[in-house]
């Protein structure tokens, strides 16, 4: 055999095991609880670091100042995890379907309905990272879970799971929108050829002419300061009278741009048994979260993400619907 076949010989060998390791991990992704697993190549995000900068400039985040620190480590994910060599992307459905509590008012964004997705996502990452290492013996990591400068749309988009839309959200084709995202960041190589989905919104343009504050300025740009989740959520300073006037109703986040996606259409209802609506919450009538008290808030909310805005921020946002 010639030294050229050799090569040939173990550059297959090579791609044999990396596949095997793709699959297994995605095996065992699914064997935690998420919906779908893809792997993609640590690279410097060149394109998304332009478009975030030109973003900011714009001065797009509102207030969101956070935004503007850890620049380096929010396009390299190196900066975060050293000799980082894989990002491990995962997607888990929440879609509640359309509780009544998601269109009497003031209404409360789907995600809200549903227990602390970060406490929820973190745990499965965790326990996937344990098993992974069980399978390939020592793997350096760290999970992200919309807690770190990640950008976890892009690095999901990258390994096949979905394409991101004119609303700036991940759609899955099978999911739709109403999904939560998680990153494993390793230094394990696993070299994956990732089949990325398209664009396939086409001409559609219905998130952006729902909007009523008109906060999808163009194609996959979002002004955080006329956006109704920024207004009930991010922003820490009072509202003006024109803000308040633009919440159409929404009492703690938004999803109008969702229930217009066409992707959202026939998406089936979430089977995690983790991230399910919580009775309680969606049982509230607008009496009930208009008299609610700050005991019964924090009782109420304690393991909804609402419970981080705090019982004032909500009660401003209640009683301006």
């Amino acid at each position: 055999m010639t030294e050229k076949q050799f090569d040939k010989s173990d550059e297959f060998s090579r791609h044999e095991t990396v596949n095997r390791q793709l699959l297994t991990i995605k095996s065992l992704a699914l064997q935690v609880g998420f919906d779908a697993c893809g792997i993609g190549k640590v690279e410097h995000l060149s394109d998304q670091e332009k478009h975030f900068k030109s973003w900011m400039s714009e001065k797009y985040n509102g207030e969101m100042s956070f935004l503007e620190r850890n620049i380096d480590k929010r396009f390299d994910p190196r900066e975060l995890v050293p000799n980082a060599k894989s990002v491990i992307s995962v997607i888990l459905s929440y879609y509640p379907g359309n509780p009544d509590i998601t269109a009497r008012l003031p209404r409360i964004s789907r995600y809200a309905l549903c227990p602390d997705y970060h406490k929820v996502l973190k745990d499965k990452l965790h326990q996937l990272l344990e098993l992974i290492r069980i399978e390939f013996g020592k793997v350096e990591g760290r999970a992200f879970v919309d807690s770190a400068p990640v950008l976890e749309k892009t690095w999901a988009a990258k390994a096949g799971l979905g394409w991101i839309g004119k609303n700036s959200l991940l759609i899955n084709p099978k999911y739709g929108t109403f999904i939560f995202i998680g990153e494993l960041i390793v230094d394990l190589d696993l070299d994956p050829i990732t089949e990325r989905i398209e664009d396939r919104c086409g001409t559609c343009t219905r998130c952006i002419d729902a909007c009523p504050n008109k906060a999808i300025v163009s194609p996959r740009v979002i002004d955080a300061n006329k956006c109704i989740s920024y207004l009930t959520i991010e922003k820490e300073s009072p509202l003006s009278i024109e803000e308040k006037k633009s919440l159409n109703g929404w009492g703690y986040g938004c999803d109008i741009c969702q229930e217009v996606c066409p992707w959202n259409g026939k998406i089936p209802l979430s089977t995690s048994k983790e991230i399910q609506p919580d009775l309680e919450i969606i049982n509230l009538s607008g009496k009930n979260l208009s008299e609610i008290s700050e005991v019964e808030f924090k009782k109420v909310f304690k393991s909804s993400p609402i419970l981080r805005v705090g019982f004032k921020k909500f009660k401003s946002n209640i009683a301006n619907c």
